[in-house]
């Protein structure tokens, strides 16, 4: 990860340089506001202290540099507002942090003659790239001001800065600038500088920390949706990116965290159907990047600017859900729409299949194959349904995942009025009449019935995931709008096979008994498979509406699960301890049946259990019953849209190992043995 890092002078030389001392960017926007502030009181008359700047170092004809500060005094402030300003002469050029394909950032080699125990970082305003005989560069021109955070002195007390300078400038050819500045700032009130407000404009450059909320200060406009490194269509290595709605009008983006690697300037990533991506070619060519490498990706974005830190997936021309050709994807996507029939979610889908089955007994083959036909409309239409509702909320830059509506009480209680009502029609103690005008539609023979019948099947079944279920809504949600709704209309086929393949042989239906008693006491039982989802709805619905208590509880089976975070997990991994993830929620029932069948029994609960117990390990679970942004992020970062996901991270896979959304006890057993964690 590249951030900000502080440097300590003591009584021994210390190197503050770009590059290998980032500030954080927090820092950054303080700094911002308190010298805002200075040139706020200085544009409203009040008049600004004398200029407190060192000697300038370098050659005029090439280019100079000096430390200035935005504060004539020490005041009672804990950090000090400096900056080392660069004028350059036309045609020269000085560094970034991250120089590009060829120079050296700028840095300052603090030396025992300041204040002794004072901390300093740089901050960074956003650069640009030049090109300088096909190689790409980042850096400033003309002039720049470097915003400088001087900490760790005692209030009050006046501070002394002494550092040589260590600089290249380049045009066509590069010449070294060095020097030693020397600044002190006495004792006394902290009035603004001639300097502060030019320090503040340049701060006010200092691209944001971005994350899952995106950059803009009126919405969540810019987030990235995915970033792996592959290959584009002549086989070059680079990073892809994604984002979460449009792309954006971007002007630049800026990758760091590779050593010896740079990226070239972005550019249209077409490749297969799913082309809305931004391409960022890595040279030299060759280089290894490996999969789950820290990067930091700066994007410029008028009037938007913001750094991402993102962990690269790897994904390969063939068979990742990135560029795998949409004939692949889509049936990837009806292989998961078949496999939802058989998931838990299948005894309430059942209950509606059944019922359709059953209504149909009796009737001709022509009006049983169009209501079972109708059935199948009613479950593709809803997932297109679902398709525009994701759309429009990629769009518009929300959370995005497969089955997240069940997070929303009101769609709860309206699902369980709905399932309650149909139950009771089952059990002849409710009568749904249909209006006379849907009649005409249906063409008075219980079509459009079995069209919402269809609809309803859908909505039950998005609780579960299953196989090919995660890879084709992960195509689906980082891909272009028209793959979207193409993969999503394939896993509708998919579910609505059982409903089409009755439509093609409708004789099938004759196999059952003839109508009577027992169809009555069938659809008994059917409803009360219905109204245990209900009650099934009514413990989600508890589940979301529910406080947080901010704890995780120890279930059942008596493993250790602690509350997964973002520190948690980063934590963990810092000092070196094997990490098992579990992300869940009350509402994802192939979670429940993971954990009832797998995770909570012998050998994987022993094998856990144990291990946390000896610190082997840490088990972390995500609770996403409710909305949550930080798991939405982990998710996407991952290339998922959907739960369960499961992954283990340890020194073996620091990268992390996903296991499958259906857990086997041979499997998990598996990974726990690649990561590390032994059964003895």
């Amino acid at each position: 990860m590249i951030s900000g890092q502080n440097n300590a002078i003591s009584d021994n030389c210390e190197l503050l340089r770009a590059g290998f001392a980032r500030p954080r960017h927090a820092v950054a926007r303080g700094i911002t506001v308190v010298l805002a502030l200075f040139a706020l009181v200085a544009g409203f008359g009040v008049t600004a202290g004398h200029a407190l700047q060192s000697d300038w170092v370098g050659d005029p004809a090439i280019g100079e540099a000096r430390l200035v500060s935005a504060v004539v005094a020490t005041g009672d402030l804990d950090t000090l507002p400096l900056g080392l300003e660069f004028t350059l002469a036309p045609g020269w050029k000085v560094y970034w942090r991250t120089p590009g394909e060829a120079g050296l950032p700028p840095g300052l080699i603090l030396d025992d003659a300041g204040t002794a125990g004072i901390q300093a970082s740089f901050s960074w305003p956003m650069p640009t790239r030049f090109d300088v005989f096909g190689f790409d560069n980042f850096g400033y021109e003309n002039s720049v001001i470097l915003p400088v955070q001087l900490s760790g002195f005692s209030g009050g007390d006046p501070v002394v800065i002494s550092a040589a300078l260590d600089a290249l400038v380049c045009s066509d050819i590069c010449v070294p600038m060095q020097g030693q500045l020397t600044l002190a700032i006495p004792a006394g009130d902290a009035a603004p500088t001639q300097h502060a407000q030019a320090i503040a404009q340049y701060a006010a450059m200092v691209p944001r920390d971005a994350n899952a909320d995106g950059i803009s200060a009126s919405g969540p406009d810019l987030q990235i949706a995915m970033a792996a490194i592959t290959q584009d269509d002549k086989g070059r290595q680079g990073l892809v990116l994604r984002f979460a709605g449009p792309v954006p009008d971007i002007r630049d983006i800026f990758v760091e965290g590779v050593d010896g690697v740079a990226f070239k300037a972005p550019r249209p990533f077409n490749d297969g159907p799913l082309n809305d991506g931004l391409f960022m070619q890595a040279v030299p060519e060759g280089g290894a990047i490996p999969a789950g490498t820290e990067l930091t990706v700066t994007i410029d974005a008028p009037p938007q600017a913001g750094s991402f830190e993102v962990a690269a997936t790897r994904l390969d021309r063939t068979g990742s859900q990135l560029v795998t050709p949409l004939v692949g994807i889509v049936l990837i996507a009806l292989l998961g729409g078949l496999v939802l029939n058989l998931m838990p979610c299948v005894l309430p889908v059942l209950a509606l299949k059944l019922s359709a089955v059953i209504d149909a007994a009796g009737v001709g083959r022509r009006q049983m194959r169009l209501r079972f036909m109708s059935g199948a409309a009613g479950i593709i239409c809803s997932f297109m349904l679902l398709a525009g509702g994701l759309a429009a909320v990629r769009i518009a830059g929300g959370t995005v995942g497969w089955g997240i509506q069940f997070q929303n009480p009101v769609f709860l209680v309206v699902m369980m009025v709905f399932i309650g009502l149909f139950a009771l029609s089952l059990l002849d103690r409710v009568h749904i009449p249909v209006p006379a005008f849907a009649q005409r539609i249906g063409g008075g023979g219980g079509y459009l019935q079995d069209f919402f019948t269809g609809m309803l099947a859908t909505i039950l079944a998005t609780p579960c995931s299953a196989p090919f279920v995660g890879t084709a809504v992960a195509a689906a949600l980082s891909g272009g709008m028209l793959a979207h709704f193409i993969i999503f209309a394939a896993m509708g086929a998919g579910l609505a096979a059982p409903w089409l393949l009755v439509a093609a042989f409708p004789a099938a239906v004759a196999l059952l008994p003839r109508p009577g008693r027992w169809m009555n006491w069938m659809k008994r039982v059917l409803a009360l498979l219905l109204f245990g989802t209900v009650l099934w709805l009514v413990t989600v619905l508890a589940a979301v509406l529910a406080p947080s208590t901010g704890q995780q509880d120890q279930d059942g089976s008596g493993l250790a699960w602690q509350m997964w975070s973002p520190a948690a997990l980063e934590d963990a991994r810092a000092a070196g301890i094997p990490v098992f993830v579990d992300v869940t929620a009350d509402w994802c029932i192939t979670c429940k049946a993971n954990k009832a069948l797998v995770l909570d029994r012998d050998p994987v609960a022993s094998v856990l259990s144990e291990a946390a117990a000896k610190g082997d390990i840490m088990l972390l679970q995500a609770d996403w019953t409710r909305p949550d942004k930080d798991i939405a992020a982990f998710l996407a970062s991952h290339g998922r849209y959907g739960i369960p996901f499961n992954i283990i991270y340890s020194d073996e896979v620091p990268n992390g190992l996903v296991l499958s959304e259906l857990l086997q006890t041979s499997s998990v057993m598996a990974a726990l043995e690649t990561a590390g964690i032994s059964s003895k």
